[in-house]
């Protein structure tokens, strides 16, 4: 019986995610939800945010990331969540809805105190946003619209170069964005693995690395498959012989960036932004 609510309440992803991307400053908008876009790149919390995961580990010390020779060194890590090679997708808002990930298989680690985590998730994030700007903006598909309105379009590509977007006299209705991520470092230069320090203050590190299929790091930005995360937990996860139930949190007050250039009006595109998981378990 323990297995069983274990598995059902593991299984229950609420919202409050890791590193796709650099992270930017926060986007300034009034108290009309009018949004404006600083120093020509900045974050939002996208209207939802969808991620495909394969796998998550939790580790005893910290893992070894991959290198471009060698995949990343997870001996000191248990299974804990396994979607096989198609991967299990989420899908999260910023109400707080739970989500959950199906076709997944989900496994009761052995007591002990974990303080790293792994995660490995595809390497497109699926997100929708509209909003009104402050000035007029032109949208990425056709570079003819343009407009205060702006939206995400339906489709797929990479996150910098993607004609992710279109803008309008009126409201736009958001279509899903698959945002292809490549390249930490956008269109500019390949980057293949970042760090962020003390996320929010917490003590929580993480790191980033853009994995090809064989589970090596890309040398050359040109074959990523998946993003493979390393996170240093701020607070580490103790399992006890008394598990009634881990919770999977993600946070995506910041899981777009808006991005655009200096033309007049300016051409816009939106893609993934940062995140973070949080873990916390509770006994019987």
């Amino acid at each position: 019986m323990k297995k069983i609510i274990f598995i059902a309440l593991f299984s229950f992803v609420s919202i409050l995610i890791f590193l796709p991307n650099n992270a930017f400053a926060a986007c300034s908008t009034d108290g009309s939800g009018v949004v404006t876009v600083t120093d020509n790149s900045c974050s939002v919390q996208p209207d939802s945010y969808g991620i495909t995961m394969y796998k998550m580990y939790f580790c005893t010390s910290a893992p070894t990331a991959a290198t471009t020779a060698a995949a990343a060194d997870i001996s000191s890590c248990v299974l804990v969540f396994d979607a096989g090679t198609t991967g299990s997708r989420v899908d999260m808002t910023g109400t707080g809805d739970a989500g959950a990930f199906g076709g997944a298989t989900f496994y009761r680690p052995d007591p002990n105190t974990y303080t790293h985590g792994y995660m490995l998730i595809d390497n497109v994030f699926y997100v929708k946003y509209a909003a009104k700007f402050n000035e007029a903006k032109e949208g990425s598909k056709t570079g003819d619209d343009n407009g205060l309105f702006c939206g995400t379009l339906a489709g797929t590509g990479n996150e910098s170069t993607g004609k992710s977007t279109t803008c309008g006299d009126s409201a736009i209705t958001a279509g899903e964005w698959g945002a292809q991520l490549t390249s930490f470092n956008g269109s500019a230069s390949c980057l293949a693995i970042v760090t962020a320090s003390n996320l929010n203050n917490t003590g929580a590190d993480i790191t980033g690395v853009l994995e090809t299929s064989a589970g090596v790091r890309t040398s050359d930005c040109s074959d990523v498959d998946k993003l493979g995360g390393i996170q240093t937990f701020a607070s580490p996860v103790v399992i006890t012989k008394d598990l009634k139930m881990i919770n999977v949190a993600f946070g995506i007050s910041e899981g777009m960036t808006i991005f655009e250039n200096t033309d007049d009006p300016p051409i816009i595109n939106m893609g993934s932004g940062p995140f973070q998981a949080i873990i916390t378990v509770t006994d019987y």
